[in-house]
């Protein structure tokens, strides 16, 4: 059995919705980020870089990542997964690591890259979602030998929430 477990699926299927609650039925604290949309005007949104723990309070100038504007591609403010992400994952006591989501707008931040590998070396486990596409780091934390990857689709989702917290309790011990 592998360390991690990182969900996959398409967009919108659930899959922040299951580690949310398998956080909450294992009770354990947890470290690492997560990812946050917030709805503006005429279909725009923001989304920031949060600690894994942290609620909408914690989405400020200094987390902020993208701003999404429909019809256009993200606009995406890197340097957060540098003064953000990084820092988040150089803390990370255990007993439990959330990254949701990796997707493609880490591309160009090696250093947070470095940062995820560095945790996926490690000793404690990683819960988090990595987005269906083909993309060289994406591929990589994928095929990381302590990774194990779960397809979340809308007609598997309940039954997946199940099987997530079953195994994140394996690997935790509780």
């Amino acid at each position: 059995m592998s360390l991690h477990l990182f969900l996959t699926g398409d967009v919108q299927v659930g899959k922040s919705t299951i580690i949310s609650r398998v956080v909450a039925g294992l009770g354990v604290p947890v470290s690492g980020f997560r990812t946050v949309a917030v709805a503006g005007e005429d279909g725009e949104s923001d989304i920031f870089l949060i600690p894994a723990a942290g609620t909408q309070d914690d989405c400020t100038s200094a987390s902020h990542l993208a701003r999404r504007t429909p019809g256009r591609m993200p606009e995406v403010h890197a340097g957060v997964f540098l003064s953000c992400g990084v820092p988040l994952l150089a803390e990370c006591p255990g007993p439990l690591i959330v990254m949701d989501e990796l997707g493609w707008m880490e591309g160009s931040s090696f250093l947070f890259q470095e940062a995820v590998f560095s945790v996926l070396d490690g000793a404690v486990p990683v819960l988090g979602v990595v987005r269906d596409r083909r993309l060289p780091f994406l591929d990589a934390v994928r095929e990381h030998p302590n990774v194990e990857v779960l397809v979340v689709t809308r007609e598997n989702r309940e039954e997946m929430r199940e099987v997530v917290l079953r195994r994140m309790r394996e690997r935790l011990g509780v």
